[in-house]
């Protein structure tokens, strides 16, 4: 060590030694950032860097060692040859790359290390020894081979000390602290390498081709080498700078990525290198699966032929397209693929984007499902069951076969849906479809058509037995009732039935016939089933005719009013008038009400018409002589549909008509759906100033309840009891318990119906109030009961017999 430090001391000129030192440490520095730059960057920039890295280390070598070997003053004059000093470089610079590669390698890190650390040992020792036999001068030199083998040893130690450390090269630090190794490991080899030179005299002579060694030229050359080392070490600074700002691009662009929802891919010839989490999510894989791997591993076979054409062609000219992308764990997800041709990172690559289609595959097929089924009940609806049917009907032609068509339409479903809300009725329907299907084979259909109505299509051979059989056990089930939120409900079915081919081959001739004889049990009183008969078709036909002709009816000014007398029970005299609708048909004649008012009632056109009757009343009772009070009927349906009162407070504001004469007669159906509703609409036309009567009077189950919900003006006892007064004991009996109820309640009787002068005597004696009936009159034209027919009605009444007692 002392003979070390005495070369250096003694036989160095120390400024040029102080110079070699710095290009040694500016060299190692160097050397490092780019090793540096080389592990963050990609396989091909890496190897461009560990190449530079090479150049640099040979380089910085080699000054070192030829400035130092200038400032080396043995007292000789000291001269190189070309070819060994070009050499030396070589040896420098190349032994560096291939240590560098070693490092870099996929060797196990013990190899790469002390094998990496080795090379670049030797590539020192390699420079230092082809620079010493360079020299050319006069005299000889005496190598101390203990020394050449220190020098060698100290070498490889400090390289592959350098390599251990070199491993964390981020840390600024550690790239200090590995300079520091390589730095010992330069300057260890040349000074101990030049102890172990020992300069004889000699009488040598200078070869041409060399270059002389002075103290100036070590300077230029020395300056030259530290201008480089500077300029690579700032260049290296600026790439870096440039690589963190493009870094941070990246980044900003990776978490863009990463919010967005699409996939988005970035490959170069066919290999994937950037994915955002999306595609982690979709592929169900970390990126580091999926960086490396071949575009087309990434999607189904079948869509290969799709990506290898767009490729092909420019990605600008491609619409997006659907292919199928394959997870790791093999799923497949169709997606709707897109790309573009852009420069990342300096180099050509194609972006590519992905979105997934699952959710919209899965919405299209709900839609799609939506479109050809009922949403409450998941029943096909019409759309779907007409195509059911066509498909049934082709079949059946096609095998001869014969098949039913059902149509079911609910009863009583309307009244429950008004009573306990529109929630109850869609669970009602719910639980009807779940008894009916239980009712049907997997070959039969059943459809949801309309509110409370659904269709069957029943293939299974033989028809009509199993028809008739599934269609009885369909009836039976919907009569048990039925649990719905804490109520107990009841309703039936009515069912008509169709044969294929039997009443009809088209599907609309199918569908009416079954249509027509539903409609048929509705009027036969419900709850049953009918198979069509042809004869039902005439009369289906002659009530469809009706319904168009009693559209217009109002507009045709078709519709007119007669009007029945109401007499007092005592005198005989005129006290109401009813208004009863009559419809004069042009080729028909007059129709009675019975034909077309049910008709009406079904049709929905009884709100027109009876607001028609309100108006009409009203108006005519407007311009009497004498105030006699109006009564008009109010319907069920029109009660609870229309705004009776409404119509009735304009139409007594309109005529400047006394509410005190209007009597609205109503039955005792406008209670039974909803009595709370119908109690507080009759409390609100009492409160206009008219009064109420209850028509119809005993022929209810519930007609003593009513009168304790409502406190109405009168009843009508119904004309089935008159008619069989004189007649039956027992009639004479409801009939005076009916009228003394209502006179110990308060309120008048009136009795309907009467048409002989025995009914007229007996009542009388009741003590009924009023006295309608054929008796006083039929029902006529205002204007018809004349004073005359006044008089006579009065005669009638002025013989009073005894009072009968209570």
């Amino acid at each position: 060590m002392l003979n070390v430090l005495s070369c250096i001391t003694h036989e160095h000129d120390l400024r040029l030694v102080a110079l070699s030192a710095f290009i040694c440490a500016l060299g190692c520095i160097t050397t490092v950032v780019l090793l540096s730059r080389a592990r963050v960057s990609s396989r091909a920039r890496q190897h461009r860097w560990t190449g530079f890295a090479a150049v640099v280390f040979g380089c910085s070598v080699w000054s070192l060692h030829f400035v130092a070997m200038l400032a080396f003053m043995p007292g000789q004059q000291i001269a190189y040859g070309l070819n060994l000093t070009v050499l030396s470089v070589v040896i420098a610079s190349g032994g560096a790359l291939a240590a560098f590669l070693v490092w870099q390698g996929r060797f196990p890190q013990p190899v790469r290390v002390a094998l990496g650390g080795t090379l670049l040992g030797l590539a020192i020792t390699g420079m230092h020894y082809a620079g010493v036999a360079a020299m050319t001068f006069t005299g000889f030199l005496i190598f101390n081979w203990d020394y050449v083998a220190a020098s060698v040893v100290i070498s490889i130690g400090f390289a592959t000390l350098a390599l251990i450390r070199a491993n964390l090269l981020e840390r600024v630090s550690r790239r200090f602290e590995v300079a520091f190794w390589l730095a010992l490991g330069i300057c260890g080899l040349h000074f101990t390498g030049m102890t172990a030179i020992t300069v004889a005299p000699g009488m040598a002579e200078l070869n041409a081709g060399t270059v002389l060694g002075t103290t100036t030229l070590a300077v230029v050359v020395g300056s030259v080498s530290v201008a480089i080392l500077i300029a690579s070490l700032a260049a290296t600074f600026v790439e870096h700078y440039m690589s963190q700002r493009a870094l941070q691009d990246l980044k900003r662009m990776r978490l863009l990525g990463n919010l967005a929802q699409e996939v988005l891919l970035i490959h170069s010839n066919g290999v994937v290198f950037e994915v955002n989490s999306a595609g982690e999510r979709l592929f169900k894989a970390p990126a580091s699966e999926i960086i490396g791997r071949p575009l087309l591993s990434l999607f189904a076979q079948d869509s290969a032929p799709l990506l290898v054409r767009r490729e092909r062609f420019s990605s600008q000219e491609q619409p997006p397209e659907e292919v199928i992308f394959q997870a790791a764990d093999g799923t497949q997800v169709p997606v709707e693929l897109s790309s573009q041709s852009i420069d990342y990172l300096g180099r050509p690559a194609t972006a590519v984007a992905l979105r997934d289609l699952t959710a919209r595959r899965q919405d299209e097929a709900r839609i799609l499902h939506l479109a050809r089924h009922d949403a409450l009940t998941n029943l096909p609806n019409r759309h779907a069951f007409l195509e059911r049917l066509d498909i049934a009907l082709d079949n059946a032609a096609q095998h001869r076969e014969r098949i039913a068509i059902a149509y079911i339409d609910l009863d009583r479903f309307k009244p429950i849906n008004d009573l306990h809300g529109h929630a109850a009725g869609d669970a009602l329907l719910v639980q009807v479809s779940k008894r009916i299907l239980a009712e049907l084979q997997s070959s039969d259909t059943l459809a949801r058509i309309g509110g409370d109505e659904f269709t069957m299509i029943l293939t299974s051979e033989p028809q009509p037995e199993k028809a008739s059989n599934v269609v009885a056990r369909i009836v039976d089930a919907l009569r048990r009732p039925f649990h719905i939120e804490g109520h107990r409900l009841e309703i039936g079915a009515s069912v008509g039935i169709a044969i294929y081919p039997d009443d009809g081959a088209a599907p609309d001739t199918l569908l009416r016939a079954a249509d027509v004889a539903m409609y048929r049990v509705k009027q036969e009183g419900r709850g049953g089933l009918r198979f069509f008969e042809s004869s039902m078709n005439t009369q289906l036909h002659a009530r469809l005719q009706l319904e168009q002709e009693l559209i217009g009816a109002i507009e045709r000014d078709e519709l007119l009013l007669h009007y029945q007398p109401l007499v007092n029970g005592i005198t005989g005299e005129v006290e109401t008038f009813e208004a009863l609708i009559r419809w004069q048909h042009p080729q028909r004649g007059l129709v009675p009400p019975a034909e077309f008012i049910p008709l009406a009632e079904e049709t929905g056109l009884i709100d027109a018409i009876g607001r028609w009757v309100i108006e009409t009343a009203c108006r005519d009772a407007a311009g009497w002589e004498q105030p006699w009070r109006v009564s008009v009927n109010v319907s069920p349906s029109q009660f609870h549909h229309s705004d009776i009162c409404g119509i009735v407070a304009t139409a007594l504001r309109v005529n400047q008509l006394d509410p005190a004469r209007v009597v609205v007669e109503v039955t005792e159906g406008v209670l039974i759906d909803d009595a709370t509703k119908a109690v507080a609409t009759l409390n609100r036309l009492r409160d206009l100033g008219i009064r109420i009567a209850l028509d119809d009077f005993g022929t209810g189950y519930s007609s003593l309840s009513y009168l304790q919900l409502f406190r109405f003006d009168k009843f009508k006892i119904d004309k089935s009891f008159v008619r069989r007064l004189g007649q039956s004991e027992d009639a004479l009996t409801l009939t005076r318990t009916i009228v003394n109820l209502g006179h110990n309640l308060g309120l008048h009787v009136t009795a309907e119906g009467v048409e002989t002068q025995a009914q007229l005597e007996i009542l009388q004696a009741l003590g009924c109030d009023q006295i309608q009936g054929y008796l006083v009159a039929r029902p006529a034209p205002m204007g018809s009961f004349m004073e005359l027919d006044r008089a006579r009605t009065v005669a009638q009444f002025s013989k009073l017999p005894p009072r009968l007692s209570a």
